[in-house]
């Protein structure tokens, strides 16, 4: 099974809304009510706003695929006026978790951090949302704080935290 990685292209923003809601159900269903979901992601998830994303100077974001097949993205954002860059998001597919996609994401991010300069990359994590908090501390990441994180009428928390990028 292998595990490629490529940029986003504009054909791949349905791809990247259905992975969206197929992960949100599967990884928030239990703690957010799919109203909720729903609401934000009709908000924040539409292909006019992902284009707006993809054409950022600031962003980049990742599509893997498992033998030919999406599997699941990553949203990378430069900051510059912090020197960070974040994953703002990383879903894989239920049925390609466990498979190594997450892990050709986070290095493909990390890549591209080290190519702005930056040593660290940060994420932030629902705390409800135990198996993705487990798999990014197995993977070397220490979280250093909390923030409430909204979905239309229910508020979370959110750990954030970082690891340093290795070469």
């Amino acid at each position: 099974m292998a595990v490629t990685v490529r940029g986003w292209t504009e054909g791949d923003l349905e791809t990247i809304r259905r992975i969206t809601w197929t992960t949100w159900l599967e990884a928030y269903g239990s703690f957010i009510p799919e109203r909720d979901l729903k609401s934000y992601f009709d908000s924040v998830y539409t292909v006019e706003d992902l284009t707006k994303l993809l054409r950022s100077p600031h962003f980049r974001g990742l599509l893997a695929e498992v033998d030919g097949s999406p599997a699941g993205y990553a949203k990378v954002r430069y900051a510059p006026d912090e020197k960070r860059c974040y994953v703002s998001s990383l879903y894989v597919l239920p049925e390609y978790q466990g498979k190594g996609a997450g892990r050709v994401l986070m290095s493909e991010s990390e890549r591209h951090a080290l190519a702005l300069g930056v040593s660290e990359i940060w994420l932030g994590v629902m705390v409800q949302n135990t198996p993705a908090l487990e798999w990014y501390q197995r993977n070397g990441f220490v979280f250093v704080e909390e923030q409430p994180f909204t979905m239309g009428a229910t508020t979370v928390m959110h750990r954030i935290g970082y690891r340093p990028i290795h070469h």
